[in-house]
């Protein structure tokens, strides 16, 4: 049976502090702020934290990603004190709320989720990322946008880890996120190629071994009707002139066409992720 907080009124003295944290007054922040600091010295704390976050579904969304936010503060300061039991419960938690309807939510489990992978590794984690993997054929759009919002942080995040670990997940990973440039969400395409454009630089093999697919969907996606889409591909092909100039050159001329005219995108970063590429053939 998984873990119940053990006091109500614990429960609620906690929640409490959230919603007064979020006062416009300085001098009652700073009271909160330290009344929260202080209740760090108990191990279960930071299960309340991830209980408000993955469980109060009724809550305020304000007050459960605030939460997961401070939750995530005390791991990025002392992770390597919380007890093995805390640990494997906010692990199974943040998987267990991937799918939750709310977006900010979902965006909070994943900061939470990359924050542990970076104070500890994947191998202390090993069910991760098939996991995320297997949620991303999920029919359930939540649940698989929170887990590409989750592989997106980690490959942003830990891009290192990912291409050097010994089970080699990126041999599975990158051919996945090309199959998705072609998803029918646009928020779930931008993810994908969000996902990859971080193996460009670094040429990761598993990336440039599948060059050719990732070349031929990310030309698809040049006309999106999604600005973060575009924004990414214009990213994709700015580093790929960088990196790998010689399997662009036989496409040169409609990539050149191509940014001239997103070079004049109504979106403005779209606009200046195309002007980045003027400047890297200069």
């Amino acid at each position: 049976m998984s873990w119940q907080p053990v006091q109500a009124d614990g429960l609620e003295q906690i929640l409490t502090l959230l919603r007064q944290s979020q006062s416009p007054d300085t001098q009652i922040q700073r009271q909160v702020q330290a009344r929260l600091e202080s209740l760090n010295q108990y191990p279960d704390f930071n299960k309340y934290l991830v209980y408000i976050l993955t469980k109060l579904t009724d809550e305020q969304e304000a007050t459960r990603s605030l939460s997961g936010l401070i939750l995530k503060n005390n791991a990025k300061s002392h992770y390597e004190k919380f007890p093995d039991e805390v640990r494997s419960y906010i692990k199974q938690e943040c998987l267990s709320a991937l799918g939750d309807r709310s977006p900010l939510i979902r965006a909070t489990v994943g900061i939470l989720i990359t924050t542990i992978v970076t104070k500890g590794s994947l191998e202390q984690w090993p069910v991760l990322l098939e996991h995320l993997y297997t949620c991303l054929d999920s029919p359930n759009i939540n649940l698989c946008e929170g887990a590409f919002g989750a592989l997106q942080k980690i490959c942003e995040d830990s891009a290192d880890q990912l291409e050097n670990a010994p089970s080699q997940p990126l041999n599975v990973l990158i051919p996945k996120f090309i199959q998705f440039f072609l998803h029918s969400q646009p928020k779930i395409r931008s993810h994908a190629i969000a996902c990859v454009n971080e193996f460009i630089t670094p040429r990761a093999t598993a990336l440039m071994s599948n060059i050719d697919r990732f070349l031929e969907n990310l030309f698809q996606l040049a006309n999106d009707t999604d600005s973060d889409v575009r924004k990414h591909v214009c990213r994709a092909l700015v580093m790929l002139v960088e990196v790998r100039i010689e399997r662009l050159i036989p496409h040169m001329q409609q990539i050149i066409e191509y940014m001239l005219l997103t070079s004049q995108d109504s979106d403005d970063a779209v606009a200046l992720e195309a002007c980045e590429f003027w400047l890297m053939i200069a």
